[in-house]
């Protein structure tokens, strides 16, 4: 794998955070326990080479990787298809506006933990998405950890490229904890490994 620098990142790239002691990172990694991958803690989607979208604490947010996140070290991996690359990093974005303007998307900790009970289940239909979406544009209170995050807007950009959100995520977005996101996007034809990202270094 290849040290990554910021100018190494594109749009739509999903970083997933290594565990880096923190409560937080504890706290997932614990409810990971015995699972493959269970030191990747979090998960994001890029906008751009600096900015980071993800489900955290206080909902959808936007954080600068240079700043807010330089303390973090990143597992990187970059869709194929280009355009679906460009649509998640739009949707993100998009979905990171809405919860800046009415405040409806919040962070679903419950559900990360509740991932450890159960994968199984098949992607949203593209109603289901819709109204998802729907609901959120009309300001309706929804849920979402971070994981679930990357895999709804991969599912949904997906399904607007022409493609079944199956194809790129075979599973309920509900059910893809960060360690069941770094399975998968490990042997996932639709994605490859770009690198890591260290720590403190830019």
């Amino acid at each position: 794998m290849n040290q990554l620098k910021c100018n190494n990142i594109q749009a739509g790239d999903v970083m997933l955070k290594i565990y880096d002691g923190s409560i937080f990172s504890r706290v997932i990694s614990l409810g990971q326990m015995g699972q493959v991958n269970s030191k990747v803690v979090h998960a994001g989607l890029m906008f751009d080479s600096n900015y980071i979208i993800e489900a955290q604490g206080s909902g959808i947010s936007a954080n600068d990787i240079r700043v807010q996140n330089k303390q973090v070290a990143y597992i990187m991996y970059r869709p194929i298809n280009s355009f679906m690359a460009k649509g998640a990093g739009t949707c993100a974005k998009m979905l990171f506006d809405i919860q800046h303007q009415h405040g409806s998307i919040k962070y679903n900790l419950l559900g990360t933990i509740m991932t450890r009970f159960g994968r199984s289940g098949k992607a949203k239909t593209p109603q289901d998405m819709d109204e998802l979406l729907d609901n959120v544009l009309a300001g309706k209170q929804s849920r979402m950890f971070c994981s679930q995050f990357v895999v709804y807007v991969y599912q949904f950009v997906a399904e607007q490229c022409g493609i079944s959100a199956n194809q790129v995520f075979g599973i309920s977005d509900d059910k893809a904890s960060p360690s069941a996101l770094a399975s998968i996007l490990q042997y996932n034809p639709a994605f490859q490994e770009v690198g890591y990202m260290i720590s403190n270094e830019r």
